[in-house]
């Protein structure tokens, strides 16, 4: 876990964008999943820029709060060389609780979708993607009554 924390804070995930792959659902669908932009803003939150860590992905402040809870853990089990138990609950899956989870995953999406649309995060949208014209389309800003044209559109492929 350390090596990994001092890897992301080494390398900037941008640099890497030359790989010939995407990594993200956001590179089929047109929009972001639950967890686009994380990498990029842990990256950030390693460096202590809080708000672009913020602007990529809020969900690593509680990733990177659990990573740390879990790294005092292991450095006390093994310091005491005892294990420490941390109070979970325990959880049984029923099909409320099934229900209940997928309907929580769904509002994060589409929140993360809704903060990608609203804060025009180009770099969480693909306008290519299949689902990109079905929920973005052309964005209206509330500010302006101005359309706001999306990228595809203000770069065209060659």
């Amino acid at each position: 876990m350390l090596f990994g924390a001092f890897a992301l804070r080494a390398i900037d995930p941008i640099s890497l964008s030359w790989l010939p792959f995407r990594t993200s659902c956001g590179a089929a669908t047109g929009l972001p999943c639950l967890f686009c932009g994380t990498t990029r803003a842990l990256h950030h939150l390693l460096h202590g820029q809080f708000a672009e860590a913020l602007y990529f992905n809020w969900l690593a402040f509680p990733l990177a709060a659990g990573a740390l809870v879990l790294l005092v853990k292991t450095v006390l089990e093994l310091a005491g060389q005892r294990i420490v138990g941390l109070p979970f609950p325990i959880v049984r899956f029923t099909p409320r609780f099934v229900a209940f989870g997928g309907a929580s995953l769904l509002a994060l999406w589409f929140l993360q979708v809704s903060l990608a649309v609203a804060l025009h995060k180009r770099e969480l949208l693909n306008p290519d993607g299949v689902l990109y014209d079905l929920f973005v389309g052309e964005t209206v800003s509330f500010f302006t009554s101005e359309s706001i044209p999306r990228e595809a559109d203000q770069f065209p492929h060659n």
